[in-house]
Protein backbone atom coordinates (compact mmCIF):
# COMPACT_ATOMS: atom_id res chain seq x y z
CA UNK A 1 0.00 0.00 0.00
CA UNK A 2 0.96 3.50 -0.45
CA UNK A 3 1.33 6.07 2.26
CA UNK A 4 1.46 9.50 1.93
CA UNK A 5 2.54 11.51 5.14
CA UNK A 6 3.76 14.94 6.11
CA UNK A 7 3.83 15.08 10.47
CA UNK A 8 7.63 16.17 10.17
CA UNK A 9 9.22 19.26 10.57
CA UNK A 10 7.87 21.63 7.59
CA UNK A 11 5.46 18.98 6.42
CA UNK A 12 2.25 20.68 4.37
CA UNK A 13 -0.12 18.07 2.58
CA UNK A 14 -3.96 17.14 2.85
CA UNK A 15 -4.63 13.65 1.59
CA UNK A 16 -8.17 13.30 -0.28
CA UNK A 17 -7.83 9.48 -1.56
CA UNK A 18 -4.11 7.74 -2.04
CA UNK A 19 -5.69 4.20 -2.92
CA UNK A 20 -5.13 4.24 -6.43
CA UNK A 21 -1.52 5.52 -7.64
CA UNK A 22 -2.23 6.46 -10.67
CA UNK A 23 -4.88 8.93 -9.48
CA UNK A 24 -3.52 9.70 -5.92
CA UNK A 25 -5.96 13.60 -5.18
CA UNK A 26 -4.39 15.60 -2.83
CA UNK A 27 -5.17 19.18 -1.32
CA UNK A 28 -2.31 21.97 -0.88
CA UNK A 29 -2.56 22.80 2.87
CA UNK A 30 -3.92 26.50 3.96
CA UNK A 31 -2.74 28.95 6.39
CA UNK A 32 -4.82 29.50 9.20
CA UNK A 33 -7.75 31.67 8.98
CA UNK A 34 -6.08 33.51 5.97
CA UNK A 35 -6.66 30.95 3.34
CA UNK A 36 -3.18 31.65 1.85
CA UNK A 37 -1.57 28.34 0.35
CA UNK A 38 1.25 27.62 -1.63
CA UNK A 39 4.00 25.15 0.09
CA UNK A 40 3.87 21.64 0.00
CA UNK A 41 6.20 19.30 1.42
CA UNK A 42 5.51 15.47 1.71
CA UNK A 43 7.11 11.85 1.88
CA UNK A 44 5.45 8.89 -0.38
CA UNK A 45 5.95 5.59 0.83
CA UNK A 46 5.81 2.36 -0.88
CA UNK A 47 5.56 3.48 -4.55
CA UNK A 48 8.76 1.98 -5.68
CA UNK A 49 8.01 1.30 -9.68
CA UNK A 50 4.48 2.70 -9.82
CA UNK A 51 3.64 4.99 -11.96
CA UNK A 52 1.80 8.07 -9.80
CA UNK A 53 -0.43 10.66 -10.44
CA UNK A 54 0.10 13.00 -7.33
CA UNK A 55 -3.27 15.60 -8.49
CA UNK A 56 -3.34 18.87 -6.02
CA UNK A 57 -7.36 19.68 -6.78
CA UNK A 58 -7.31 22.99 -5.67
CA UNK A 59 -3.91 24.42 -6.47
CA UNK A 60 -5.74 27.03 -8.91
CA UNK A 61 -6.23 28.64 -5.64
CA UNK A 62 -2.82 29.02 -4.78
CA UNK A 63 -1.62 32.50 -3.26
CA UNK A 64 -0.74 35.09 -5.78
CA UNK A 65 -0.26 39.06 -4.85
CA UNK A 66 -3.10 41.00 -6.01
CA UNK A 67 -1.07 43.27 -8.09
CA UNK A 68 -0.18 40.96 -10.61
CA UNK A 69 -3.51 39.19 -11.17
CA UNK A 70 -4.10 41.95 -13.89
CA UNK A 71 -0.88 41.16 -15.37
CA UNK A 72 0.95 39.18 -17.47
CA UNK A 73 3.13 37.46 -15.00
CA UNK A 74 2.74 33.61 -15.59
CA UNK A 75 0.91 32.18 -12.41
CA UNK A 76 2.36 30.43 -9.92
CA UNK A 77 2.43 27.12 -11.54
CA UNK A 78 2.98 27.78 -14.95
CA UNK A 79 6.50 27.11 -16.04
CA UNK A 80 7.09 25.22 -12.93
CA UNK A 81 8.31 21.55 -12.33
CA UNK A 82 8.08 20.39 -8.51
CA UNK A 83 11.23 19.13 -6.69
CA UNK A 84 11.78 15.63 -5.51
CA UNK A 85 14.46 13.96 -3.37
CA UNK A 86 14.99 9.99 -2.05
CA UNK A 87 17.76 11.56 0.32
CA UNK A 88 16.46 14.89 1.49
CA UNK A 89 20.03 16.09 0.12
CA UNK A 90 19.81 15.42 -3.43
CA UNK A 91 16.69 17.15 -5.27
CA UNK A 92 15.86 17.34 -8.64
CA UNK A 93 13.03 18.50 -11.01
CA UNK A 94 10.00 16.15 -12.07
CA UNK A 95 7.42 16.41 -14.54
CA UNK A 96 4.55 18.70 -13.02
CA UNK A 97 1.60 20.17 -15.04
CA UNK A 98 -1.06 22.27 -14.44
CA UNK A 99 -3.89 20.79 -16.00
CA UNK A 100 -7.86 21.24 -16.08
CA UNK A 101 -9.07 18.87 -12.77
CA UNK A 102 -5.43 20.33 -11.00
CA UNK A 103 -1.89 20.43 -10.87
CA UNK A 104 -0.23 17.17 -11.67
CA UNK A 105 2.78 15.26 -11.18
CA UNK A 106 4.09 12.29 -12.57
CA UNK A 107 6.79 10.28 -10.99
CA UNK A 108 7.84 6.72 -10.62
CA UNK A 109 9.48 6.20 -7.60
CA UNK A 110 12.78 4.48 -8.18
CA UNK A 111 13.04 3.27 -4.50
CA UNK A 112 10.47 2.95 -1.88
CA UNK A 113 10.51 6.51 -0.19
CA UNK A 114 10.31 9.69 -1.91
CA UNK A 115 10.01 13.49 -1.19
CA UNK A 116 7.93 15.65 -3.14
CA UNK A 117 7.97 19.71 -1.90
CA UNK A 118 7.45 22.77 -4.36
CA UNK A 119 11.50 23.36 -3.42
CA UNK A 120 14.31 21.61 -1.48
CA UNK A 121 13.48 22.48 2.06
CA UNK A 122 15.58 24.25 4.54
CA UNK A 123 14.77 23.39 7.93
CA UNK A 124 14.57 24.51 11.23
CA UNK A 125 17.18 22.43 12.66
CA UNK A 126 19.66 22.79 9.37
CA UNK A 127 19.42 26.55 10.64
CA UNK A 128 20.50 25.58 14.07
CA UNK A 129 23.49 23.70 13.05
CA UNK A 130 24.12 26.85 10.86
CA UNK A 131 23.88 28.89 13.74
CA UNK A 132 26.01 27.15 16.32
CA UNK A 133 28.92 26.19 13.44
CA UNK A 134 28.92 30.14 12.92
CA UNK A 135 29.40 30.83 16.71
CA UNK A 136 32.62 28.99 16.86
CA UNK A 137 34.01 31.82 15.09
CA UNK A 138 36.20 34.18 16.71
CA UNK A 139 34.87 36.97 15.17
CA UNK A 140 30.99 35.77 15.93
CA UNK A 141 29.06 36.79 18.35
CA UNK A 142 25.65 34.76 18.41
CA UNK A 143 22.60 35.60 20.24
CA UNK A 144 18.81 35.27 21.04
CA UNK A 145 17.19 38.68 20.14
CA UNK A 146 14.03 37.68 20.92
CA UNK A 147 11.16 34.92 21.12
CA UNK A 148 8.39 34.11 18.45
CA UNK A 149 4.77 34.00 19.33
CA UNK A 150 5.20 30.17 20.06
CA UNK A 151 8.14 30.57 22.11
CA UNK A 152 10.83 29.99 19.23
CA UNK A 153 14.32 31.52 19.82
CA UNK A 154 14.65 34.50 17.33
CA UNK A 155 18.83 34.02 16.35
CA UNK A 156 20.90 36.90 15.18
CA UNK A 157 24.56 36.25 14.24
CA UNK A 158 27.01 39.08 14.40
CA UNK A 159 30.00 38.96 12.27
CA UNK A 160 32.55 41.54 13.44
CA UNK A 161 33.09 44.15 15.82
CA UNK A 162 30.86 47.23 15.67
CA UNK A 163 33.36 49.86 15.78
CA UNK A 164 33.24 53.52 14.39
CA UNK A 165 33.69 54.00 10.95
CA UNK A 166 32.52 50.74 10.10
CA UNK A 167 29.68 50.25 7.77
CA UNK A 168 26.45 48.50 9.27
CA UNK A 169 25.35 45.88 7.20
CA UNK A 170 22.01 44.05 8.06
CA UNK A 171 20.71 40.57 6.36
CA UNK A 172 17.31 39.31 7.63
CA UNK A 173 16.06 35.80 5.49
CA UNK A 174 12.38 33.50 5.58
CA UNK A 175 9.94 36.21 6.91
CA UNK A 176 7.50 34.04 4.91
CA UNK A 177 8.06 30.14 5.56
CA UNK A 178 7.44 28.77 2.48
CA UNK A 179 10.40 30.44 0.72
CA UNK A 180 13.24 27.99 1.96
CA UNK A 181 15.59 29.69 -0.77
CA UNK A 182 15.96 32.81 1.34
CA UNK A 183 17.95 30.38 3.43
CA UNK A 184 19.86 28.20 1.22
CA UNK A 185 20.91 32.04 -0.16
CA UNK A 186 21.77 33.50 3.58
CA UNK A 187 23.66 30.46 4.49
CA UNK A 188 25.94 30.77 1.35
CA UNK A 189 26.27 34.33 2.51
CA UNK A 190 27.55 33.43 5.89
CA UNK A 191 29.61 30.77 4.68
CA UNK A 192 31.60 32.94 3.10
CA UNK A 193 31.32 35.49 5.09
CA UNK A 194 33.19 33.36 7.69
CA UNK A 195 35.83 31.55 5.30
CA UNK A 196 39.26 32.53 6.83
CA UNK A 197 40.82 32.31 2.72
CA UNK A 198 38.27 34.31 1.44
CA UNK A 199 40.30 37.68 0.90
CA UNK A 200 36.99 39.64 -0.28
CA UNK A 201 34.93 38.40 3.17
CA UNK A 202 38.51 39.43 5.33
CA UNK A 203 38.62 42.48 3.35
CA UNK A 204 34.52 43.28 4.19
CA UNK A 205 35.05 42.45 7.60
CA UNK A 206 37.90 45.02 8.44
CA UNK A 207 34.80 48.06 6.25
CA UNK A 208 31.60 46.56 8.03
CA UNK A 209 30.00 44.52 10.58
CA UNK A 210 27.17 42.25 9.91
CA UNK A 211 23.63 41.57 12.01
CA UNK A 212 22.10 38.94 9.90
CA UNK A 213 18.81 36.75 10.98
CA UNK A 214 18.83 33.74 9.01
CA UNK A 215 15.57 32.66 10.31
CA UNK A 216 12.71 35.64 10.98
CA UNK A 217 9.38 33.35 11.05
CA UNK A 218 10.84 29.77 13.23
CA UNK A 219 7.07 29.03 13.87
CA UNK A 220 5.99 29.08 10.41
CA UNK A 221 8.54 27.10 9.02
CA UNK A 222 8.27 24.38 11.55
CA UNK A 223 4.30 24.18 10.83
CA UNK A 224 5.29 24.49 7.27
CA UNK A 225 2.74 27.36 6.51
CA UNK A 226 2.87 29.60 3.54
CA UNK A 227 3.32 33.23 4.73
CA UNK A 228 2.03 33.37 7.85
CA UNK A 229 3.83 33.30 11.60
CA UNK A 230 2.54 31.39 14.44
CA UNK A 231 -0.28 34.50 15.65
CA UNK A 232 -1.29 34.56 11.79
CA UNK A 233 1.07 37.38 10.57
CA UNK A 234 2.13 38.40 7.46
CA UNK A 235 5.87 39.60 9.02
CA UNK A 236 6.29 41.05 5.73
CA UNK A 237 3.64 43.64 6.22
CA UNK A 238 4.50 44.45 10.13
CA UNK A 239 7.06 46.60 10.00
CA UNK A 240 5.31 50.08 10.47
CA UNK A 241 3.54 49.47 13.79
CA UNK A 242 5.16 45.70 14.74
CA UNK A 243 3.37 44.53 17.92
CA UNK A 244 5.59 42.96 20.82
CA UNK A 245 2.43 39.89 20.88
CA UNK A 246 1.71 39.05 17.49
CA UNK A 247 5.01 39.98 15.46
CA UNK A 248 7.68 40.26 18.15
CA UNK A 249 10.00 38.47 15.37
CA UNK A 250 10.19 42.07 13.99
CA UNK A 251 9.27 43.76 16.71
CA UNK A 252 12.81 42.74 17.88
CA UNK A 253 14.72 42.81 15.39
CA UNK A 254 13.54 46.41 14.07
CA UNK A 255 14.57 47.57 17.73
CA UNK A 256 17.87 46.09 17.00
CA UNK A 257 18.43 48.12 13.96
CA UNK A 258 17.07 51.23 15.52
CA UNK A 259 20.22 50.83 18.05
CA UNK A 260 22.65 49.74 15.40
CA UNK A 261 22.14 51.94 12.59
CA UNK A 262 21.86 50.71 9.01
CA UNK A 263 23.97 51.15 5.84
CA UNK A 264 23.22 48.22 4.13
CA UNK A 265 20.13 45.77 4.23
CA UNK A 266 19.37 42.95 2.23
CA UNK A 267 15.74 41.21 3.05
CA UNK A 268 15.96 37.86 1.26
CA UNK A 269 12.66 36.24 -0.10
CA UNK A 270 11.45 33.47 -2.93
CA UNK A 271 8.78 34.51 -5.22
CA UNK A 272 6.07 32.02 -6.51
CA UNK A 273 5.64 33.46 -10.07
CA UNK A 274 8.67 34.98 -11.31
CA UNK A 275 10.65 33.01 -13.39
CA UNK A 276 14.14 34.96 -12.82
CA UNK A 277 15.88 36.30 -9.84
CA UNK A 278 14.84 40.02 -8.73
CA UNK A 279 16.03 43.00 -7.19
CA UNK A 280 14.02 45.80 -5.33
CA UNK A 281 15.23 48.99 -4.26
CA UNK A 282 14.64 51.37 -2.66
CA UNK A 283 13.34 53.85 -5.62
CA UNK A 284 9.99 54.42 -4.03
CA UNK A 285 10.24 55.58 -1.00
CA UNK A 286 9.93 58.89 0.15
CA UNK A 287 13.58 60.08 1.62
CA UNK A 288 14.74 58.87 -1.69
CA UNK A 289 18.07 60.34 -3.00
CA UNK A 290 20.30 60.38 -5.98
CA UNK A 291 22.92 58.73 -3.72
CA UNK A 292 20.64 55.85 -3.02
CA UNK A 293 19.18 55.38 -6.50
CA UNK A 294 23.10 55.19 -7.72
CA UNK A 295 24.05 52.72 -5.41
CA UNK A 296 21.74 50.19 -5.82
CA UNK A 297 22.15 50.73 -9.44
CA UNK A 298 25.90 49.81 -8.63
CA UNK A 299 24.96 47.26 -6.61
CA UNK A 300 22.53 45.90 -9.82
CA UNK A 301 25.67 45.81 -12.21
CA UNK A 302 28.15 44.26 -9.50
CA UNK A 303 25.54 41.05 -8.72
CA UNK A 304 25.48 40.64 -12.33
CA UNK A 305 29.41 40.64 -13.30
CA UNK A 306 29.44 38.34 -9.90
CA UNK A 307 26.38 36.08 -11.16
CA UNK A 308 24.92 35.47 -14.13
CA UNK A 309 21.23 33.97 -12.46
CA UNK A 310 20.88 37.56 -11.87
CA UNK A 311 20.07 39.60 -15.26
CA UNK A 312 19.83 43.42 -15.10
CA UNK A 313 16.14 44.75 -17.01
CA UNK A 314 13.43 42.75 -15.58
CA UNK A 315 11.30 45.55 -14.73
CA UNK A 316 8.61 45.07 -11.69
CA UNK A 317 5.14 43.35 -12.77
CA UNK A 318 2.79 46.06 -13.29
CA UNK A 319 5.24 48.68 -12.83
CA UNK A 320 6.48 50.19 -9.34
CA UNK A 321 4.10 51.50 -6.78
CA UNK A 322 3.81 55.33 -6.68
CA UNK A 323 4.45 55.21 -3.31
CA UNK A 324 6.35 52.52 -1.44
CA UNK A 325 4.68 50.17 1.12
CA UNK A 326 6.22 51.19 4.42
CA UNK A 327 5.23 48.13 6.17
CA UNK A 328 7.52 46.15 4.20
CA UNK A 329 11.35 45.16 5.21
CA UNK A 330 13.37 46.79 2.45
CA UNK A 331 10.79 50.01 2.38
CA UNK A 332 10.60 50.66 5.75
CA UNK A 333 14.50 50.13 6.25
CA UNK A 334 15.39 52.46 3.13
CA UNK A 335 12.95 54.81 4.35
CA UNK A 336 14.12 55.46 8.30
CA UNK A 337 17.67 54.99 7.88
CA UNK A 338 18.23 56.49 3.94
CA UNK A 339 20.37 53.68 3.38
CA UNK A 340 20.60 51.16 0.29
CA UNK A 341 18.18 48.27 1.60
CA UNK A 342 17.39 46.04 -1.16
CA UNK A 343 14.67 43.38 -1.62
CA UNK A 344 16.16 40.02 -3.23
CA UNK A 345 13.69 37.63 -4.61
CA UNK A 346 14.45 33.79 -5.96
CA UNK A 347 12.24 31.71 -8.25
CA UNK A 348 10.79 28.43 -7.32
CA UNK A 349 10.85 27.92 -11.29
CA UNK A 350 13.93 28.74 -13.10
CA UNK A 351 15.96 31.49 -14.52
CA UNK A 352 14.48 32.14 -17.89
CA UNK A 353 17.84 33.45 -18.99
CA UNK A 354 19.96 30.65 -17.43
CA UNK A 355 17.39 27.41 -17.48
CA UNK A 356 18.71 24.04 -15.83
CA UNK A 357 16.61 21.05 -16.87
CA UNK A 358 17.68 18.87 -14.79
CA UNK A 359 17.64 21.02 -11.23
CA UNK A 360 15.98 24.39 -12.09
CA UNK A 361 16.54 27.15 -9.87
CA UNK A 362 18.48 25.18 -7.30
CA UNK A 363 19.37 25.15 -3.60
CA UNK A 364 22.91 25.42 -5.08
CA UNK A 365 22.55 28.39 -6.82
CA UNK A 366 20.93 29.70 -4.09
CA UNK A 367 23.80 29.24 -2.01
CA UNK A 368 26.05 30.40 -4.81
CA UNK A 369 24.26 33.91 -5.24
CA UNK A 370 24.04 34.53 -1.38
CA UNK A 371 27.62 34.21 -1.84
CA UNK A 372 27.75 36.34 -4.84
CA UNK A 373 25.78 39.12 -2.78
CA UNK A 374 28.90 39.91 -1.39
CA UNK A 375 30.73 40.90 -4.41
CA UNK A 376 28.33 43.51 -5.03
CA UNK A 377 28.57 44.67 -1.72
CA UNK A 378 32.14 45.20 -1.99
CA UNK A 379 31.93 46.82 -5.12
CA UNK A 380 29.74 49.95 -3.35
CA UNK A 381 30.81 49.49 0.26
CA UNK A 382 32.76 52.50 -0.24
CA UNK A 383 30.13 54.53 -1.50
CA UNK A 384 27.60 53.83 1.29
CA UNK A 385 26.77 57.10 3.38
Amino acid sequence: MISISSEFEGGSIEIVDAADPSQIRLRLRADPETGEQYWFYFRVMGARGKSCRFNFENAVDAFRLPERLETDVPGPWEMYRACASYDLINWVRVPTALEEDGLVIQLTPEHDSVFLASFAPYTHERHRQLVSKSAMADFVEARVVGTSTEGNDIDLLQVGENRPGRRVCWVTARQHPSEPMASWFTEGLIERLLDPDDFLSRKLLRDAVFYIVPCMNPDGVRRGMTRRNGAGVDLNRAWLEPSPTTSPEVFCVRNLMHDTGVDFYLDVHGDEELPYVFLGGPLEVPSLTRSMRANFRAYERAMMQANPDYKMGYPYPGGPPETANLQMAWNYVGETFQCLSILVEQPFKDCVHAPDPEKGFSLERCRKLGASALDALIAVIGRLE
